[in-house]
């Protein structure tokens, strides 16, 4: 594992972490799988758009795998295509789209690499039609140094499978995988903006269209002011059949990097700046007319040309949370964030909900009821407020998202999640010797 080391510096996507190390690019699967003398620990990196530093850590050798980028197979027949861990997701939008295909999942930045979306499970713009990325997953290839190369599916080592899907690089590197793609009937998408005067308000809304819609989320004033905090809009987006299909490349953006995101050696938001921001947005929304249209691409990664929002954010770094509430209990959770946010007063920035529908499996973000997430700017006002969301969140018997809170602590997500116990004495089974280790492996005991 001595080819390719270079020394190297990380920092998670939020700004709140960050470690010296070594760094190894592999480019030939002989790296991966090489001895290491030092025996030193490792973990996987793919595009480094984690919140939390879960892709290194002091002392763990770091392996890049943006160099393993190659599609291995697609057959748009059978809508299956095998890419190798280091594709990204706009690599699979820009070679499916051209067949009408899609992945089901889709989060919203098009250089998050696969092999990410797999070790942190996540989810896309709508997972109550959807799931989360785990149900796209056909089987995969994982790299252990003491087990060797493995394949997985639900039906070949379905515990093992488990444990990896959602489980933050620490059973392995995965090499590649087999995903599922299901048919586009169209390249436009509709959006259709609904005006709310409160998350609560939103809540009826998000679940009613999200069965039947492409994507159903909200967007509420985070600024903290008793007058204007939670107003908002959902959006509903529905695609436009028999639309010219676009061509197989993707539209210019500029890719942004963790350091990137952090080049203002300030953060804009706060005061006077967010309320003047949020209140722009909300009177420019409701200038402009309630249904438009915009491309597939853009509808799928909001943010690849929209980058600015996480830029103004600074040095300084942003802090967000997103907690998982059965449905029976939002709306009393929404009444108390929001007395704790105006009682507070940190740089609250965006606070957004949308509906989710699945089954809680170790430690995977998911289950029945609604995600709830706050940016914020990060400050001594914000720690605070999410200690007291900690309480809350325990309380209401919510999960809070394990990949999107570079500080949340052990005990938390102890508490919140029932199978803690179960994916940490799996993974030590597994790897008695815990071969992978990340800062945030660390920091929840794993």
């Amino acid at each position: 594992m001595n080819a390719h080391r270079v020394p190297a510096t990380f920092v998670s996507f939020d700004g709140a972490v960050s470690a010296s190390g070594v760094c190894q690019r592999p480019d030939r699967y002989r790296f991966i799988d090489a001895p290491d003398p030092d025996l030193a620990p490792r973990i996987a990196r793919g595009g480094g758009y984690s919140y939390a530093a879960a892709s290194f850590g002091a002392g763990s050798v770091v392996q890049d795998m943006r160099r393993f980028n190659r599609i291995l197979g697609f057959d748009p027949a059978a809508r299956i295509i095998e890419v190798e861990a280091g594709v990204t997701l706009g690599d699979v939008f820009a070679v499916a789209s051209r067949e009408g295909l899609g992945l089901p999942v889709q989060p919203g930045y098009p250089a998050i690499t696969v092999g990410g979306c797999i070790a942190a499970n996540v989810h896309g713009k709508n997972p109550v039609r959807e799931g989360t990325f785990v149900d796209s997953v056909l089987d995969l290839t994982l790299f252990h140094p003491d087990r060797g190369v493995l394949r997985l599916s639900p039906d070949t080592m379905p515990g093992l499978f488990d444990l990896t899907c959602g489980g933050y690089g620490l059973t392995g590197v995965i090499v590649s995988a087999t995903l599922r793609l299901e048919v586009l009937p169209g390249h436009v998408v509709s959006i259709r903006r609904f005006t709310v005067g409160s998350p609560g308000e939103a809540l009826p809304l998000v679940r009613e269209l999200a069965g039947k819609s492409l994507f159903a989320y909200s967007w509420h004033d985070g600024a903290p002011a008793s007058g204007t905090f939670g107003r908002g809009f959902v959006y509903q987006g529905c695609l436009v059949p028999e639309t010219p299909a676009r061509p197989a490349v993707l539209p210019a953006y500029r890719v942004l990097t963790p350091a990137a995101r952090a080049r203002l050696p300030f953060s804009v938001w706060g005061g006077m700046a967010t309320r003047a921001f949020t209140s722009t947005y909300w009177h420019a929304e409701r200038r402009r007319p309630e249904t438009t249209e915009t491309s597939l691409f853009d509808a799928m990664f909001p943010f690849a040309r929209r980058a600015a929002y996480f830029r103004l954010f600074g040095r300084p770094g942003l802090a967000e949370c997103q907690i998982l509430i059965a449905h029976d209990g939002a709306e009393a959770f929404l009444t108390e964030l929001r007395r704790l946010i105006l009682s507070i007063r940190p740089p609250s920035v965006m606070l957004s909900v949308k509906a989710f529908d699945g089954t809680p499996r170790l430690l995977r973000f998911d289950g029945r009821g609604v995600a709830i997430t706050l940016d914020l700017g990060r400050s001594a006002a914000t720690l605070d407020l999410l200690r007291r969301v900690d309480e809350l969140t325990i309380a209401a018997g919510g999960r809070p998202h394990v990949i999107k809170d570079s500080r949340l602590p052990r005990d938390v997500v102890a508490a919140c999640y029932a199978q803690y116990e179960a994916f940490r004495s799996g993974r030590h089974q597994f790897d008695p010797h815990r071969c992978y280790r990340s800062e945030l492996s660390e920091r929840l005991g794993l």
